[in-house]
């Protein structure tokens, strides 16, 4: 079972204006392109992380910065862009989870960071990527920001999500709801910032106080290696049965070079195939419910 919110360890007082807590901390999630270093620099109001337009994920790893606002201390956390092909899901999957640790004790919110424009069908498994990153109750956490708001020209965001039951669907599975923001606008205006801070207080609030925790993410991790193992050793089973090379050879040394580079090959191949049935396993067992337990999925 998921943990719930009351279980998470709560802050003393909300992140809002009138509380003592006297931190905000964000991790920004999301696939490459769609502007995540760019609204983290827009949050602190200076240029910390690098923004650069790239075809290719210009964050490979996990970056926290943090600045002073209104005497709080706003903490964001970027991380690799999702599906970047640089890196394997699992090496991925443990990358994004570093955010945990450079947003300790937890985040307050996860910003899944989108582009207005055409919703991809890579951007619609978004949320069962986080889900299956971070546990099933990640999304009580999650609230969806779009960038370049100006390419809305002028239409009301309200207006824009009804055009997609698609992108409308997958906001409402972020239960912090949704954010704009401009990249147009000057950084020295923070009112957009302001507008954004308001609602993680409000969701702070609707989450009785508290923060997706190391606890949380650590249940999820382990589920998920519960997983893995599972499919890596009936992958790497597969080849037992394959009966031994006659390699001819005379040379007994070249011999057993040449048969520990093939067995080398074979577990190689196989670790990649166990990795790729891990991961599509993984998010069909998120997206259809067929996982249950350590904060993956709801019984």
């Amino acid at each position: 079972m998921a943990s719930s919110p009351h279980n998470a360890q709560a802050d003393l007082e909300p992140p809002g204006p009138s509380g003592n807590q006297q931190e905000v901390r964000m991790v920004l999630l999301g696939k490459t392109g769609t502007g995540k270093s760019s609204s983290g620099n827009t949050v602190l109001g200076r240029g910390a992380f690098r923004a650069d337009i790239s075809p290719a994920s210009v964050t490979c790893q996990c970056e926290r910065h943090s600045a002073e606002m209104e005497g709080k201390t706003l903490v964001v956390v970027d991380t690799p862009g999702f599906f970047d092909t640089r890196l394997s899901p699992g090496e991925l999957m443990a990358e994004v989870g570093r955010s945990i640790v450079l947003s300790a004790p937890g985040p307050h919110v996860f910003l899944v960071v989108l582009q207005p424009g055409r919703f991809t069908q890579e951007e619609q498994h978004t949320m069962d990527w986080i889900e299956a990153t971070f546990g099933k109750c990640a999304s009580q956490y999650t609230m969806v920001l779009f960038t370049w708001g100006d390419q809305l020209k002028g239409k009301a965001i309200e207006d824009f999500l009804k055009e997609s039951k698609e992108l409308s669907d997958f906001v409402h599975r972020c239960q912090g709801g949704y954010h704009v923001f401009d990249n147009t606008i000057h950084s020295s205006d923070r009112t957009q910032v302001i507008e954004l801070l308001d609602k993680i207080y409000k969701l702070v609030e609707e989450n009785r106080r508290s923060y997706y925790s190391s606890p949380m993410y650590q249940e999820a991790e382990k589920a998920i290696q519960e997983i893995q193992q599972r499919i890596l050793g009936l992958s790497l089973g597969e080849g037992e049965d394959v009966g031994e090379v006659n390699l001819q050879c005379q040379d007994v040394e070249r011999k057993q070079r040449i048969e520990e580079e093939r067995k080398r090959k074979e577990e190689e191949e196989a670790r990649r195939r166990a990795e790729k049935l891990f991961w599509c396993e993984l998010l069909t067992a998120v997206g259809k419910g067929a996982v249950e337990g350590a904060g993956l999925m709801e019984k």
